[in-house]
């Protein structure tokens, strides 16, 4: 797929419009970031002040959480399989769309808004208890993970 990234609204189509997530945008093998990844200048961390903030805004890592290693594993293990299925098959979960609205794939959370993009793409679901969860969960994924 030809993809201008002069075109503002061309890389945002194909991120955001027709699914293809940063995902997509890597696999084409750009060699550099479209300005609609980049941060203003105003808006940047400021690098000075990054390691102040960390002490005083209270950054955290938790450890000895008792969640098994196996089940972190089988986690990455099926974000792998989503991530790797063709755009096509991604994109029935689409944010916005009515056909699953439990379950949201996306890149950043308000596109339209944002000043700059998102160097990112998720799923996220709704859920109540771990029977829903797997009745929710994209199956071609979930079926592959042992």
């Amino acid at each position: 797929m030809a993809l201008n990234l002069d075109e503002d609204n061309s890389l945002f189509n194909f991120v955001v419009q027709d699914g293809y997530g940063v995902k997509g945008m890597v696999d084409l093998g750009l060699s550099k970031v479209s300005a609609q990844y980049i941060q203003p200048q105003k808006e940047q961390i400021d690098k000075q002040n990054a390691r102040i903030a960390a002490e005083t805004l209270g950054f955290f890592q938790v450890g000895n959480h008792s969640v098994p290693v196996k089940l972190l594993e089988k986690l990455k293990d099926a974000a792998h399989l989503f991530f790797g299925q063709a755009p096509e098959e991604r994109a029935i979960y689409r944010k916005g769309l009515i056909l699953s609205p439990l379950v949201q794939y996306g890149t950043s959370f308000v596109p339209k808004k944002e000043k700059a993009l998102e160097w990112k793409d998720y799923v996220s679901m709704i859920y109540t208890n771990d029977a829903e969860a797997l009745q929710r969960w994209p199956s071609a994924p979930l079926q592959s993970v042992p």
